[in-house]
């Protein structure tokens, strides 16, 4: 198709969006869709495998905005140099899960622009270091410092304070996890950044209802709230008028928290304009205070109570009435409730787009009812139902056509032909887990394509390399395969499934009877590989890994 050179490149800042993993074949239909290509790619993401031409990918990509640092054990400090030459206009750092915080001292002045950057999960986080934050990114909006690993000294109140004070522009944070910071932290932020629109401190012990009170009444724009263990303290509680002053939130998690059913009236009362509402994992409170609450917000999209286990399929029947705008529900580990709660939420809730239903008493219904409807569900979350069998998954399948995510591991009683009916059934899936399913040993009735399936987790199955090779060949587009602790899995199936994948980036095979020489065999045959788990016995020397890593592959126990 002839088109000017600028409606291509809104078409690939669109597929950049969605997965920048598209455009690699865009590259080599012609030298013009690789100009733009380039110039359209947004993301990057830094790893061991892109380390030794990482120059070389800056000098390509020079309209970088985000970079995140995954599966990295290189020199941080010397990348982000690198980074900060490079990419001017850097907006989001991803820094998370590394084994230590970077030096900014040189790079950081560099970065001025940045507005997100997250060092969740990081290793030696110290109080320096969020001084640090607050000095060389002085535009950030977003800051995740959550749940750092900052033994023996824990980030304390002065340096969320002193953070506080140099990030005026932030509208959302994540302090979760750093459980010494008290109420002084959470005022400072309230007072400091007087924009803030999303405050997330779970696992923070010290934070008091007064404090949570506070934030309320003086962040005035705040739109998200995230807290948990409310109630836990004697005597704690919330005034009457805790929750008037919050004209602008519209997300709400309470989750592991003591909620008694006076404090939802409370909420109730409030009329906030709440779109979200979390209660998951919450203790005290009733049906009656779930059910008052609901009432107040029909206009609901997002709802979780996971892990209420009083709930009934008669209760879920008398509050769907008030959710019918809901676009995701999650009811796992609410063990009293059947498929029959699943049947009549799809059927009362028509924009649905995910529901989770794991570790719930799914299956024992019956099942006989056939709907009217038919769903527009893209995301069906049913691991650990044990009672879940092949003739009600059939059904969900029917009713639930359009789905594209679909959980069933620990489902032990699927067969492989109720697998297949749902393969049949929802031609739109893009993800299937059925690790654990050990009744699944084979898929010999597979006689048609499965031209969108991109991931398949099938970890601790019975499957041999003939149903392996039925399944792969099927899979033209598959780019994730989790085998991990498949038995029957052995080196013939691995060749196999690397010929008929040509797409395949990822895959795992801890503990899968291989042998030592197939991995080399595999980069070489599918130029496409990106990580491969070997089984926890083989051991590559440095030399195999540096050839691996020259093939674009890294290889890497499983976490």
């Amino acid at each position: 198709m002839d088109l000017p050179e600028e409606c291509w490149e809104l078409i690939f800042r669109f597929i950049d969006e969605d997965d920048h993993r598209f455009l690699e074949s865009l590259t080599l239909v012609s030298t013009s869709f690789l100009s733009i290509t380039n110039r359209v790619r947004s993301t990057f993401t830094v790893t061991d495998r892109t380390l030794p031409s990482l120059h070389r990918h800056l000098l390509r990509f020079h309209n970088l905005k985000r970079v995140r640092f995954h599966d990295f054990h290189g020199d941080i400090d010397s990348v982000l140099l690198q980074l900060s030459l490079s990419c001017s206009d850097l907006e989001s750092l991803d820094i998370s899960g590394m084994p230590y915080f970077p030096d900014f001292s040189k790079s950081g002045k560099m970065m001025t622009n940045v507005k997100e950057f997250s060092c969740s999960g990081v290793m030696e986080l110290r109080e320096i270091d969020l001084v640090s934050i607050g000095v060389c990114f002085p535009s950030l909006q977003r800051l995740d410092i959550s749940y750092p690993a900052s033994l023996p000294i824990p980030v304390s109140d002065s340096a969320i304070i002193s953070l506080s004070s140099n990030l005026k522009s932030l509208l959302t944070i994540n302090v979760s996890g750093n459980n010494l910071i008290t109420d002084k932290s959470l005022v400072s932020l309230s007072r400091n950044c007087v924009l803030l629109r999303e405050i997330i401190f779970r696992d923070c012990d010290f934070v008091s209802s007064r404090c949570i009170e506070f934030v309320l009444r003086n962040s005035r724009y705040l739109e998200s709230l995230a807290i948990d263990g409310i109630g836990w303290r004697p005597r704690e509680s919330f005034s009457k008028d805790a929750f008037l002053f919050s004209r602008c939130l519209s997300e709400l998690d309470l989750s592991d928290s003591f909620l008694s059913d006076e404090l939802l009236r409370l909420i109730a009362d409030a009329n906030l304009p709440l779109k979200k509402l979390v209660l998951s994992g919450s203790q005290c409170l009733t049906f009656d205070g779930v059910l008052y609450l609901l009432t107040k917000y029909r206009t609901l999209l997002h709802l979780n109570l996971e892990g209420l286990s009083f709930l009934s399929d008669e209760m879920i029947m008398e509050l769907a009435v008030f959710l019918g705008r809901l676009t995701f529900v999650n009811l796992s580990f609410c063990a009293k409730l059947t498929g029959v709660s699943f049947f009549y939420i799809i059927e009362r809730c028509v924009s649905l787009e995910c529901l989770k239903m794991e570790a719930t008493n799914f299956g024992v219904e019956d099942d006989s009812k056939e709907l009217g409807v038919m769903s527009r569900i893209k995301s069906l979350y049913l691991s650990g139902n044990h009672n879940l069998r092949d003739e009600c998954l059939v059904k969900i399948s029917r009713h639930c056509p359009f789905v594209k995510t679909l959980e069933v591991d620990h489902c032990p009683a699927i067969t492989g032909d109720g697998i297949l009916e749902v393969l049949r059934n929802c031609g739109q899936l893009t993800s299937l887990d059925i690790s654990g399913c050990t009744a699944i040993r084979s898929f010999d009735a597979l006689d048609f394509e499965l031209p969108k399936l991109e991931s398949l987790r099938a970890c601790g199955t019975w499957i041999d390399d003939q149903a392996l090779g039925l399944i792969t060949k099927r899979c033209p587009r598959l780019l994730r395969l989790d085998l991990k602790g498949c038995l029957n899995v052995r080196s013939r199936g691995m060749k196999e499934v690397v010929q008929s994948c040509t797409r395949l980036r990822e895959i795992n095979l801890a503990n899968c009877q291989v042998d030592d020489g197939i991995f080399i065999w595999m980069v070489c045959a599918n130029p496409s590989l990106r990580k491969i788990v070997p089984p926890c016995w083989f051991s590559p020397t440095k030399k195999l890994h540096k050839f691996f890593l020259c093939h674009g592959c890294v290889i890497c126990q499983d976490p």
